[in-house]
């Protein structure tokens, strides 16, 4: 057994091809604190770790007798190595925020924890665009990143304009997360609509492959042509399967686009195919304004209407668009009225039936007027009104009305709390499908025909520019738990048949593999577990993640 070096500290942005120097490591014994790299002994594990077992899924782990915490590639490369001489498998996590349970060990693994990969490696301007850009450890949260950017940037990171500064956009719903597993996931949120989701800002990335090799894979370097992947570098030739894509937002499996880029098959993989250990993010000019709003709608309108008139009318261009319905506004109320929720569920009018929360970038104050105006016709054309909008444009007032939004999830989970203290095993059921824009009026319909027709206790809230509602079924018994787990099923053909996605943004991890089954076929599914097996033959990442466990 090797341990890592104390004093081996994070390797610098490396050179293009670049893919390190040697491995430091020595033998001996573990440290008797938290503070060592490797924690062996199930019992140790559970007295000391207990954390790197579990994620926001609540999926149960089980006993596992060695976690890692490395600080550098050359160290994951080095557990890599180790597993493959061990016939090991490993369960790679970060800040575990993920909700399908990806970084949940499985019985046998390793844990391989990157919390503690925190460096900012380099940044620097884009010779050709201007463009900024941040090269980090897998490990740095969302967060932290921001902070740095905004308030103590990399000195060779110039700001692109007086007094301002570089901002990552991409905006998913948990800061707390880390950015190795927002590409692992290939993470998006409320301004994915207008930004995109976290690939189309990947530069680069620094990979350890199943074997323990660390390679460097920057975008535009390898390529398919018509279906065949070659990266000599890397795992050879690979025939990609061609199957049927969602038209709409997806991180279902793998990309395998016939001319996919090697950096976009790797970001939403999961962990299954490398170790991303390093991320080269581009980044854009930090929007000076934003105009936050949170309109509320009386009963017989149609937020979800509106939402799609602010979205295709091009005089609005809204950053986001995020829908409350009714069930998720009378939770808000019930939650207030019993004192839950805290600051978090500020007061809204009584008779407001549905909800909408918009984000406008305005770029001057003639701009600004002509978006009041243009939103005051537009809201009373759908029975609303300026009145009933809560508005301000201090980022503090945008925080509140974010709080709002994500209170709604909150309380469901403090709900579904409540039923597992009568019922143990309980849990939440909560979708997230997405449909193309012409399919999302009949989606719509979907959802309050089936939601309505099981009698289970629901809400429906989400991201409403991309068509990308949550619907959060709430279980008080096993019969409705089992119930509930059908009609996810049934709304998740419902969204394949109009040419959607089973998951727009959580990705498949452990529990939602039999989705994996709906999106392709038996068929598409093992021919997408064949590039699983082409980057690692012997199944040493996340065994049970996308795909069942060999046995």
């Amino acid at each position: 057994m090797f341990f890592f070096s104390s004093n081996v500290q994070p390797r610098p942005a490396p050179a293009h091809g670049d893919e390190g120097g040697d491995a430091r490591s020595y033998l001996g014994s573990m440290m008797e604190h938290f503070t060592s790299p490797v924690i062996l002994g199930s019992h140790e594990v559970v007295a000391r770790a207990a954390d790197f077992l579990r994620d926001e899924s609540n999926l149960a782990a089980v006993p596992v007798d060695r976690v890692y915490l490395p600080e550098t590639t050359e160290q994951v490369a080095q557990v890599l190595d180790q597993a493959k001489q061990q016939g090991a498998t490993l369960a790679v996590g970060g800040a575990r925020t993920g909700i399908t349970g990806g970084s949940v060990p499985g019985p046998g693994d390793w844990v391989l924890s990157l919390s503690r990969m925190t460096g900012i490696l380099g940044a620097g301007l884009d010779p050709a665009t201007g463009q900024g850009w941040v090269r980090v450890q897998a490990g740095v949260s969302l967060a932290d990143l921001d902070r740095v950017l905004a308030h103590a940037p990399p000195s060779e990171l110039r700001p692109p304009s007086p007094g301002g500064s570089w901002a990552y956009p991409v905006d998913p719903t948990e800061w707390g997360a880390s950015v190795g597993g927002t590409v692992a996931t290939n993470a998006s949120g409320a301004r994915s609509f207008s930004f995109g989701a976290t690939g189309a800002w990947v530069r680069a990335l620094t990979v350890v492959l199943p074997d323990g090799r660390v390679r460097e894979v920057r975008r535009s370097q390898v390529r398919a042509v018509r279906g065949i992947l070659d990266w000599s570098d890397g795992v050879g030739r690979i025939e990609l399967p061609a199957l049927p894509r969602p038209r709409s937002k997806s991180v279902a499996g793998y990309d395998v686009r016939d001319d996919v880029d090697l950096v976009d098959l790797l970001v939403g993989s999961e962990g299954t195919l490398a170790v991303i250990s390093e991320v080269e993010l581009a980044l854009q000019p930090r929007l000076d304004s934003i105009l936050a709003l949170f309109t509320f709608l009386p009963p017989g309108s149609d937020a979800l209407a509106l939402s799609r008139e602010l979205r295709d009318n091009g005089a609005f261009r809204p950053l986001t668009l995020e829908y409350l319905g009714p069930e998720a506004l009378d939770l808000l109320r019930a939650e207030r009225m019993a004192g839950a929720g805290g600051e978090a569920i500020p007061s809204f009018p009584h008779e407001a039936a549905s909800g909408l929360f918009m984000e406008f970038a305005p770029e001057n104050e003639a701009a600004l007027g002509d978006l009041v105006e243009g939103l005051d016709e537009v809201l009373r054309a759908f029975g609303g009104d300026l009145d009933s909008t809560w508005a301000g444009d201090d980022p503090e007032e945008g925080r509140r009305m974010r709080a709002l939004r994500h209170a709604v999830p909150d309380a469901v989970n403090r709900r579904v709390s409540l039923a597992r203290r009568q019922v143990p095993g309980i849990h939440k059921v909560g979708t997230d499908l997405s449909v193309p824009d012409d399919a999302a009026e009949e989606m719509d319909g979907v959802y309050r025909e089936r939601l309505s027709a099981a009698g289970i206790p629901f809400v429906l809230f989400g991201h409403a520019a991309e068509n990308h509602l949550h619907a959060n079924l709430i279980p008080g018994s096993r019969a409705e738990l089992e119930q509930a787990l059908e009609v996810h099923q049934a709304l998740a053909r419902e969204a394949v048949r109009l040419g959607g996605s089973v998951s727009a943004e959580h990705g498949i991890g452990r529990l939602k593999r039999n989705l994996l089954t709906i999106q392709f076929g038996e068929d598409g599914v093992a021919r997408l577990r064949s590039v699983k097996d082409a980057f690692d033959p012997d199944g040493v990442l996340n065994p049970g993640v996308l795909f069942p466990p060999r046995p």
